[in-house]
């Protein structure tokens, strides 16, 4: 899914971890500057990245930076059970 607003293209995407487990991913990209930097976002626990963090990294490109983000296995729109952590060394 693509979607510009307001001199931000926004893109959703799904990979497949080491395990084959479809994870959701989604970046804000300004269109008209070049980013500063790219900043990656990571969601807390059972949440995930593409609408709680909708706010922050909006703000994050209209002061010039990429923002990335990624839902966990098991969180949000990627594959897995529902919060689950099976071994916290992974």
């Amino acid at each position: 899914m693509e979607n510009q607003q307001n001199d931000v293209k926004y893109e959703e995407e799904y990979i497949k971890n080491s395990r084959g487990v479809e994870l959701f991913t989604c970046r804000w990209v300004p269109l008209n500057t070049e980013p500063k930097a790219l900043i990656f976002l990571c969601h807390g626990y059972g949440m995930e990245c593409s609408i709680t963090m909708k706010g922050c990294a909006g703000r994050l490109v209209k002061a010039g930076y990429e923002v990335h983000g990624i839902d966990c296995e098991g969180h949000g729109k990627s594959s897995g059970l529902l919060g689950l952590i099976s071994n916290f060394d992974n």
